[in-house]
């Protein structure tokens, strides 16, 4: 899959809103941290930990149609939800915001 969402200042603004404070189940800021390195406020009492997306080496690997399967179905064997409740348009937001914490 393609991300098809524009990368317009308006769409990333959405992904970063939806990042830090309205996605549900929690908002991702939780558990991968203000700066996205997965050190959030749970950080010590998830295992395994949550994704760094600052890591530029490990987020080469992963394409936005596997982050869109991950963030809208959760991740088995770790802590990450499935975000079912958010729409297709609002994933792909978030993938935006996502790639540009990445250096």
């Amino acid at each position: 899959m393609k991300n098809m969402v524009e990368p317009t200042e308006e769409n990333i603004l959405a992904g970063d809103h939806l990042f830090n404070s309205t996605a549900k189940p929690i908002p991702c800021i939780i558990c991968h941290g203000i700066e996205g390195d997965g050190i959030g406020l749970i950080f010590q009492g998830i295992k395994p930990y949550a994704r760094n997306f600052t890591c530029y080496q490990s987020m080469k690997k992963i394409s936005d149609g596997q982050l869109f399967w991950i963030i809208k179905n959760g991740s088995h064997g770790t802590q990450m939800p499935g975000f079912t409740k958010l729409e297709d348009k609002q994933i792909w937001q978030l993938i935006l915001y996502i790639r540009g914490l990445t250096y």
